[in-house]
C-alpha cells in the first residue's frame, strides 16, 4: 500500500534512540525491574496480537526478540565463554532478513509454524554454544559449532547484509512490517554488537518490540481508515471527517457508469484496474475536495469551506478527464517481467474508458446534518444516472 510504514520508519527510531541513550548512561540497572516486566509484557501483547489478527510473522518476529532476550539474562549471563552471543548475533538478523522476504500467514499456516519450530531449536543452539549445554551426547560437536560464529567481524557483516536485505525489502513493497523490521535490526545491533551487559540489551529488545507495535498500530490504523485497492480514505476516514464538517460545504457522491456490466464483460481484474484509474483522478480534484472510497464503485468527496456552486466546475472537471482518458487492460497472462528474449508483438491491446455520474448537495434550512447531506447528494447521484449518466446533478435542480 503506498505511502505504508512512512509513520513507523519516521517515529521508531526513537525509541531505539531512547534505548540508546539510556544504555550508556546506565539507565536500565537502576530500573531493572522495569524493563524486564515491560519486555515480558510486550512479548506477551505481541504474540496475542500476531494471532488474534492473523500476522504470522510479527508472531515470529515477537518470539525471536523474546528468546534473544531471555537468553542474554540468563543462558548468556555467564557464559564461559562469548561464542554464544556471537551466536545470537548471526543467527537473529537472519531470521530478520527471512521475514522480510516472506508473505504474510496466519499463525496457524504450515510456513509460520515451522519458523516458530527454528527459532526455538536457534535460541536452543546459542544456549548450548553459550555454556548450558543440555545432554546431547556430543559436545565437542556444539563447540565445533560455536567456534565457526566468534568472529565479531562476521557477525557484523552478518548485520550489515541482513539490513541492506529488509531494506530493499520495504523499497518494493512499502510494507508497515519490513519498516518496522529495519528499526529492529537496528536495535538487535545495538543490544548484542555494542555489548553493555544484559540490562542495557533487554532495554534494546523492549525498544525492538515497541517499534513493532508501533508498525501494528499504523498498518491497522490505515486498514481501517484507507482502502488497499485505491489507496484512497475509506468509509471510516469519511464518517469521521463528516462529523467535522461545519459553516459551508459541499459533498459529491461517485459511481462509475455500468460498472457491473464492465466486470461482466472485462472481469474483475480490469475493474478493480478501473477503480484504481477513478481514485487517482478524483485524488486530483481541484477546489479543495478530497476523495474517499465509499463502497464498491462508490466514491465520495468533500469540499470543505466551499459551496455547491464552487464545487461544481471541479468536479465537472474531474468528470470530463476520467471519460477522455483511455486505458489498455492488462492481458490475465502478462508475465511479471519483460521475456528474454522478447515475445513477439501480436495485436495491440484495445483501449477503453469509463464515465462517472455525479450529485453534489451542501447544507440547506431543511438539510444541516452532514449525513442528510449525503444522503442528499445520493439522490441528485442517482437523479444523474437518470437522466443518462455522465454529468454532474445538484441537490434542488428541478426537485431533485
Amino acid at each position: 500500500m503506498r505511502g505504508a510504514g512512512r509513520i513507523t520508519v519516521i517515529a521508531g527510531g526513537l525509541p531505539v534512540l531512547a534505548a540508546w541513550i539510556a544504555g550508556l548512561s546506565g539507565l536500565p540497572e537502576a530500573h531493572r525491574p522495569v524493563t524486564d516486566v515491560l519486555a515480558e509484557v510486550l512479548a506477551v501483547l505481541l504474540l496475542v496480537l500476531g494471532w488474534r489478527f492473523r500476522r504470522g510473522r510479527l508472531a515470529v518476529a515477537t518470539l525471536a526478540l523474546a528468546l534473544a532476550n531471555f537468553l542474554v539474562r540468563g543462558p548468556l549471563t555467564d557464559a564461559p565463554s562469548g561464542a554464544g552471543l556471537a551466536t545470537l548475533a548471526i543467527l537473529l538478523p537472519v531470521t530478520l532478513a527471512v521475514l522480510s522476504l516472506l508473505p504474510e500467514r496466519p499463525v496457524n499456516r504450515p510456513l509460520i509454524l515451522v519458523l516458530l519450530g527454528v527459532v526455538v531449536a536457534q535460541a536452543w543452539l546459542v544456549a548450548a554454544i553459550g555454556g548450558v549445554r543440555p545432554s546431547v551426547g556430543n559436545e565437542s560437536l556444539i563447540g565445533n559449532i560455536g567456534g565457526l560464529f566468534t568472529s565479531p567481524d562476521l557477525a557484523r557483516l552478518v548485520f550489515l547484509i541482513a539490513g541492506a536485505f529488509i531494506a530493499l525489502a520495504f523499497a518494493a513493497r512499502r510494507n508497515t512490517f519490513e519498516g518496522s523490521l529495519l528499526w529492529v535490526t537496528a536495535a538487535a545491533a545495538l543490544a548484542l554488537l555494542a555489548w553493555r551487559g544484559p540490562h542495557a540489551a533487554t532495554l534494546a529488545f523492549t525498544a525492538a518490540q515497541l517499534v513493532l507495535l508501533i508498525g501494528f498500530v499504523e498498518d491497522s490504523y490505515r486498514l481501517a481508515y484507507h482502502d488497499e485497492l485505491t489507496g484512497l480514505p475509506g468509509r471510516r476516514a469519511l464518517e469521521e471527517a463528516l462529523r467535522t464538517l461545519d459553516g459551508d460545504y459541499a459533498i459529491a457522491m461517485v459511481d462509475v457508469d455500468h460498472f457491473k456490466r464492465f466486470n461482466d464483460r472485462h472481469g474483475h481484474a480490469a475493474g478493480d484496474q478501473a477503480l484504481r484509474m477513478v481514485a487517482a483522478e478524483l485524488q486530483k480534484v481541484g477546489g479543495g475536495g478530497r476523495a474517499y472510497r465509499y463502497g464498491g464503485e462508490e466514491f465520495a468527496i468533500l469540499f470543505p469551506g466551499s459551496t455547491p456552486t464552487e464545487a461544481n466546475e471541479p468536479l465537472e472537471q474531474v468528470r470530463e478527464m476520467i471519460a477522455d482518458r483511455r486505458f489498455a487492460l492488462r492481458a490475465p497472462n502478462r508475465p511479471r517481467k519483460k521475456p528474454d528474449p522478447p515475445r513477439k508483438k501480436g495485436r495491440p491491446p484495445r483501449l477503453i474508458s469509463v464515465s462517472v455520474s455525479i450529485g453534489l448537495a451542501g447544507p440547506s434550512a431543511r438539510i444541516d446534518d452532514s449525513n442528510a447531506v449525503l444522503r442528499a447528494a445520493d439522490r441528485a447521484l442517482y437523479r444523474a444516472k437518470n437522466k443518462g449518466r455522465n454529468r454532474v446533478v445538484k441537490y434542488g435542480a428541478r426537485n431533485v
